[in-house]
């Protein structure tokens, strides 16, 4: 194994466990379903997934008297 000169040794990264907590406590608050979840090295990569409103909206006026 030959070094470069003035390179740097090769630095292992992680994602912190505080960091991908923070993260995913943030999309709970906000009702975001998770899909996926990916950590590779120091990146965490969260696929949140489609929120479909079962709320009615304030115009809906319910169903019609026939």
């Amino acid at each position: 194994m030959t070094a470069i000169a003035g390179a740097q040794p090769a630095k292992r990264v992680r994602a912190s466990e505080r960091a991908l907590r923070i993260a995913l406590k943030v999309v709970q608050e906000t009702g975001l379903p998770v899909e996926k979840l990916c950590v590779n090295g120091g990146q965490i990569e969260i696929h949140c997934g489609h929120v479909e409103d079962n709320t009615p909206s304030p115009e809906h006026g319910g169903p019609e008297d026939w």
